[in-house]
């Protein structure tokens, strides 16, 4: 069926209805002879000449500075949301029907780059929260919801969108069972909420409260109440208790208590003040002091990092002298570094003084570093990752955690090998340990591994490691973040069973089953580095290739 549709302009909108009345079609789609503020087209005809039509009223949208479309029937909503896609001035889209919004008219919201508010008469409560998640767009609902409690009364809670984005929230009174109900209600659909005002403080209630906000995993949140009219005591002692209970909760995701004093007790507690202020200078100047050390730690790791940098242009530089090419054309190599914090890959291709450890010479290699440092036992490299370092050997663990490749302290440390291991005739679990630097040297970017962007690439799933006798590939068959341990760092084993029951161990912790065989001849490499102080990131890989 055809429509025959009118757009308006007034003011900053743009009115879209359908026409209910016979109108000379000779006339309806000629835009010369129709006027500006009150153009007709056909359905037919739009489809036909859509991208003349959608410009034609965007040039007049932008010569009206209009920013608001208006839609007064569903029935042509689907091509008027068509249209709008591409107006870039529009950032407002209300629909005039009082009517659920239906699914077919979300997804063309969903698809829209441009407008950031969107009013209806009413939405499911799903769809409300993927447009305000997904396209940070928000939804104003005209459907009332009637108040059946003081709680809602109290808050103007009148629609979905009013819950849904209510930043402040006042409790005046103790709940009743229907107050009570609303209120949880209220915990479980809220997205926005900053800030809950208690009027007449009371343990029930504050205790409700915390286990709302825990129940629901809410974050950035700060509770306050008045010292007015309440008692101070049971102020102090509730939170102090509730502080207590629940400091690991509070401290994660940012929940705080505000307590504020009437003019009058101010006044009752003015010396009290002035030591406060005493005390608060106190505590400036500590601040400042902290500041003044974090400055200097700031300093010395800039300083740190740039050596660091120099050594691996010089490192670098090794390999590049190394370089045995299978042509003369294989004078570079584009490689890939990934840089990602979550589970979307971003890619940038740039060119770099990278070398593929299959074109080098190691031989050449390892002849030069044992001359720059005697404690070199290997090279590892990590396919889409920036470890492409030399790796050295000390008799401890604690010797190259401060100290860089040439032996000079340096913060950043340096890649080394588990003073236990045995270089040249690998054991059963061979360890390499490294920092997580921020800015991506040393094993920075193990924490990029551990995506699955990363992991499905087959590609990435190799690790070269090379001693001085031995070139060598390891095949990724375990990678995890765990707490603090040391049971994945055991070199030595009584029995075949034991090492088996380790291995197995191993496997059972990773983020993805890479269906690798193992058994008890099986000789594995394990990279390690700390993820914050409680919590490391470890990857495990099987030798798979071993050439002298």
């Amino acid at each position: 069926m055809d429509f025959n549709i009118v757009f308006k302009l007034s003011a900053s909108t743009i009115s879209i209805s359908e026409m209910k009345k016979d109108v000379d079609y000779k006339s309806l789609n000629n835009t010369n002879i129709i006027d500006l503020k009150d153009l007709r087209f056909s359905n037919a005809y739009i489809k036909e000449n859509f991208e003349l039509v959608s410009n034609f009223l965007n040039l007049a949208i932008i010569k009206n500075n209009i920013d608001t479309v208006q839609i007064n029937n569903l029935n042509i909503a689907s091509i008027a949301l068509d249209l709008t896609a591409s107006w870039n001035h529009i950032k407002k889209i209300i629909f005039k029907p009082d009517k659920k919004l239906p699914y077919d008219l979300f997804l063309k919201l969903l698809d829209n780059k441009y407008a950031n508010y969107i009013e209806c008469f009413d939405m499911s409560h799903y769809l409300i929260e993927r447009l305000d998640m997904n396209k940070n767009i928000k939804i104003k609902t005209r459907n009332k919801i009637k108040a059946k409690s003081e709680f809602m009364i109290v808050n103007s809670l009148s629609s979905f969108t009013d819950i849904y984005y209510k930043k402040y929230l006042v409790i005046s009174f103790n709940f009743n069972p229907g107050d009570l109900d609303e209120f949880k209600s209220f915990m479980r659909i809220n997205a926005k909420l900053k800030t809950i005002k208690v009027v007449n403080y009371s343990n029930e209630i504050m205790t409700t409260i915390i286990n709302e906000i825990i129940e629901n995993k809410k974050t950035n949140i700060t509770i306050e109440t008045n010292e007015k009219n309440n008692d101070l005591n049971t102020i102090y002692n509730s939170v102090s208790y509730l502080k207590k209970s629940f400091h690991k909760y509070f401290e994660e995701n940012n929940i705080n208590f505000k307590l504020n004093y009437s003019k009058e007790y101010k006044s009752k507690n003015f010396f009290k003040e002035i030591n406060f202020k005493i005390f608060t200078t106190l505590i400036l100047f500590i601040i400042l002091f902290s500041a003044a050390v974090v400055g200097i730690n700031y300093y010395q790791q800039y300083r740190d990092k740039n050596n660091i940098d120099a050594q691996i242009l010089d490192l670098e530089s090794i390999l590049k002298d190394a370089e045995e090419y299978l042509n003369e054309d294989n004078n570079e190599t584009d490689v890939d570094y990934i840089d990602v914090l979550d589970e979307t890959q971003t890619t940038t291709k740039k060119k770099s003084n990278y070398v593929s450890s299959y074109y080098t010479n190691f031989d050449q290699v390892f002849e030069t570093l044992l001359q720059k440092n005697s404690d070199t036992v290997g090279w590892i490299q990590v396919n889409n990752t920036k470890i492409n370092y030399p790796v050295v050997k000390s008799d401890s663990n604690s010797y190259y955690l401060n100290r860089d490749y040439f032996k000079k302290k340096n913060s950043m440390g340096w890649i080394f090998m588990d003073y236990r291991n045995n270089p040249e005739n690998l054991d059963k679990n061979t360890i390499i340990y490294g920092h997580n630097i921020k800015q991506g040297i040393m094993f920075g970017t193990i924490k990029n591994m551990m995506n699955k962007s990363w992991y499905n690439n087959a590609t990435n799933q190799i690790i070269t490691f090379n001693t001085p006798s031995k070139n060598m590939k390891w095949q990724i068959f375990s990678l995890y973040q765990i707490n603090e341990t040391e049971d994945y760092l055991k070199t030595e084993f009584e029995s075949d069973e034991e090492y088996m029951n380790f291995l197995n161990m191993l496997k059972s912790r990773s983020k993805n089953d890479f269906h690798v065989e193992l058994n008890p001849n099986s000789k594995i490499l394990t990279l390690s580095t700390c993820f914050s102080h409680s919590t490391r990131h470890v990857v495990h890989a099987v030798l798979i290739e071993d050439t002298n």
